[in-house]
C-alpha cells in the first residue's frame, strides 16, 4: 500500500500566498469597474451609460469569475500538511462558495437589455464581502499554524 503524501507547510504556505496574491491582485484590479457600476446603480443611470462601457464592466467580472474558478480549483488540488487537512477543507469550501457568489454578480447584469438583477447583485456583494472575510481568517490561521 503506498503511502499518501501530504505537503511540506513551507510549500503549501508559498502555494496559499501565491492564491491569496493573485485573488488580491483581481479584485484590486476589477474595483474600479464595480465602483463605476455601483454608483450607476445608486444614481438609476446604468441604462444611460454608454452601451460599450457597459459591455467592458461585464467583460471584466466574466474574466474575474474565470481567474477565480482557477483559483478554486487549484486549492482543490493542493495537497495540505497532515495539521491543516480540516483547515484546508474549510478553505477550499469558503473560497468555492466565494467563486459561486462572484458568478451571481457577473450573471446579475444583462449585456443585452443593459440591466442589472439589482437584488442578485446586492446580495452577491454582501455575500462575497462575508466569504472573503471568512476565507481570508481561515487563510490567517493556516499561516499561524505553518510558521
Amino acid at each position: 500500500m503506498m503511502k499518501k503524501k501530504f505537503a511540506n507547510p513551507r510549500e503549501y504556505a508559498m502555494q496559499l500566498s501565491d492564491k491569496l496574491q493573485e485573488t488580491e491582485t483581481t479584485g484590486t484590479n476589477v474595483a474600479p469597474y464595480f465602483e463605476k457600476l455601483k454608483a450607476a446603480i445608486e444614481a438609476g443611470t446604468v441604462a444611460d451609460m454608454p452601451k460599450v462601457e457597459f459591455a467592458e464592466i461585464s467583460a471584466e467580472f466574466d474574466d474575474v469569475v474565470e481567474v477565480y474558478a482557477a483559483v478554486a480549483d487549484t486549492l482543490d488540488q493542493m495537497k495540505a500538511p497532515v495539521r491543516l487537512i480540516g483547515l484546508h477543507g474549510a478553505m477550499q469550501k469558503t473560497f468555492r462558495q466565494y467563486y459561486e457568489a462572484t458568478k451571481v454578480m457577473a450573471g446579475a447584469l444583462n449585456i443585452t437589455d443593459q440591466t442589472i438583477d439589482e437584488a442578485a447583485f446586492n446580495q452577491s456583494e454582501i455575500d462575497q464581502d462575508n466569504l472573503m472575510e471568512e476565507f481570508m481568517k481561515e487563510a490567517r490561521r493556516a499561516f499561524q499554524t505553518v510558521m
